[in-house]
C-alpha cells in the first residue's frame, strides 16, 4: 500500500509529469517523492534530460521510483502508449495548444489529469469535453498552481471566519531574476500569449465590472509587507473567482489583482504587447515574446520573491472583522509546484477525487490545503 501524508492509504500510483524536467516539474517531482511512495515518470521531448533528472532523483530518494520517458505531445500514439502505463498525468509543460490531444489520450487511457496552464483556449477545449470526462469516471483538474489555483481557495479558507464576508481581495506580487532563469522560447511565447486572454474584471457592488482604462491611470494598491511594501496591482479575471459570489452569499467585492514586473515592462512593453497582439496576434506573437523577455532580463531588480495576499473584511458576532493573510516563497516555480503537490495528495487518497472537470481552487479542501502548503515550505502569515 502506498501512503500519503495527512491522508489515508492508497494503492500504488504512477504519476507522469509532462514537462517534468522543467522549472516547475523538478520541484513537483521532489515534493511527490518526499510525500508519497508513488512512482514518478519524468516526461518530455528530451529523453536525455528526462533520464538525467530521473537518475538524480533516484539517488536522492529511496526505492528507485523515478523513470525518464520521451513524450512528444504532437504524437497521439506516443501519448496513448505513455498514459497507458500511469494513473495520473500532470501537465506542467507549455503545451496548451495541444490540450485536446493530451486530454483525449488521458480519457482513452482512463486516467486522471491535472494542468497548471492559464489559457482560454485550454479552458474551452476542456469544458467541451466535460461530459465525456464525467462519463469516463475520470477526474480532470485544471487551472492548477498558485495563480490560478489558490486565490479562490484562499477566499474559501477565510470565509468561515466571518458571519458575513463582505469583501475579499486577493493580490499577487511576482519578482523573479529572469536573467538567471532558463526559460525556453516556447514557454515565453505561451506566457506572452496569455495577454490575449487577459480580462480586467473585478466583482464590485454585487456584480462583475470591467476596469477599463481607469485601472491603468488609477491602479489599486495593496501592501504586501516584507521587502515588497505597497505595490500597484491590476484586476485579472480568473475563472475560479467567477463562482465566489455564489459560494459566499452576501459578498459585495472580490477579485484577483496581479502586481507588475518592473517599471519598464509594466508601463512601456506590456501596453505595446497588448496592442500588438490585438492588431496582429499571429505575426506579432514571437517578436513580442522576445521583446518581453528582453525587458524582463534587463530591468528586473531585487527584491525577488513571490507572494499571494488576501484582504478579507466582514462581520463576526456583530463586530467588524478583518483578516490579512499572506503566502510567500522566494521561488515562483516552487510556489507553483507546491499547491499542485498538495492537491495531488488529496486526489491520490480519494478525499478530493470526483468524476468530471474541476478547478483546483474549488475541488481542494481549503483547511487541509493550507496545512500542507505550510508543511511543504510556503510561509503563511496572518
Amino acid at each position: 500500500m502506498a501512503k500519503v501524508r495527512g491522508g489515508g492509504n492508497i494503492t500504488g500510483k504512477r504519476i507522469l509529469i509532462l514537462g517534468g524536467y522543467g522549472n516547475t516539474g523538478r520541484p513537483l517531482a521532489e515534493c511527490l517523492l518526499q510525500e508519497t511512495d508513488a512512482h514518478v515518470v519524468i516526461a518530455g521531448r528530451s529523453i536525455e534530460k528526462a533520464r538525467e533528472l530521473a537518475q538524480h532523483l533516484n539517488t536522492k530518494f529511496e526505492g528507485q521510483r523515478v523513470a525518464g520517458l520521451s513524450v512528444d505531445v504532437s504524437d497521439q500514439a506516443g501519448l496513448r502508449a505513455a498514459f497507458s502505463q500511469v494513473d495520473v498525468v500532470v501537465v506542467v509543460a507549455s503545451t496548451s495548444a495541444f490540450v485536446k490531444q493530451v486530454a483525449t489520450a488521458a480519457l482513452e487511457a482512463g486516467i486522471d489529469y491535472l494542468d497548471v496552464q492559464y489559457s482560454a483556449h485550454k479552458m474551452a477545449v476542456l469544458q467541451a469535453m466535460a461530459p465525456r470526462i464525467e462519463a469516463a469516471g475520470c477526474c480532470f483538474i485544471t487551472d492548477g498552481g498558485f495563480h490560478p489555483g489558490l486565490p479562490a481557495a484562499l477566499v474559501r479558507y477565510v470565509a468561515p471566519c466571518f458571519d458575513v464576508l463582505e469583501s475579499a481581495r486577493v493580490g499577487s506580487v511576482i519578482k523573479i531574476n529572469w536573467s538567471g532563469l532558463d526559460v525556453g522560447q516556447a514557454t515565453m511565447v505561451e506566457f506572452v500569449g496569455e495577454f490575449m486572454d487577459f480580462q480586467m474584471l473585478a466583482f464590485r457592488h454585487g456584480r462583475w465590472q470591467r476596469a477599463g482604462l481607469m485601472a491603468m491611470l488609477k491602479p489599486v494598491t495593496m501592501d504586501f509587507g516584507r521587502e515588497f511594501g505597497r505595490q500597484y496591482v491590476m484586476p485579472m479575471f480568473l475563472e475560479e473567482m467567477r463562482a465566489i459570489p455564489e459560494l459566499v452569499p452576501g459578498i459585495q467585492e472580490t477579485g484577483f489583482y496581479v502586481g507588475g514586473f518592473n517599471w519598464f515592462t509594466d508601463w512601456f512593453v506590456s501596453p505595446l504587447v497588448m496592442l500588438g497582439l490585438k492588431l496582429a496576434p499571429r505575426r506579432a506573437l514571437r517578436p513580442l515574446a522576445r521583446l518581453f523577455r528582453w525587458s524582463l532580463d534587463t530591468f528586473s531588480r531585487l527584491p525577488y520573491g513571490t507572494m499571494l495576499k488576501v484582504e478579507a473584511r466582514g462581520q463576526k458576532d456583530g463586530q467588524a472583522k478583518a483578516i490579512d493573510l499572506t503566502l510567500y516563497h522566494p521561488d515562483g516555480y516552487v510556489f507553483t509546484a507546491v499547491p499542485v503537490a498538495a492537491t495531488l495528495l488529496q486526489l491520490l487518497d480519494g478525499s478530493a477525487r470526483k468524476s468530471g472537470l474541476h478547478l483546483q481552487a474549488h475541488i481542494v479542501e481549503p483547511q487541509r490545503l493550507m496545512r500542507d502548503l505550510a508543511r511543504l515550505g510556503i510561509k503563511i502569515n496572518g
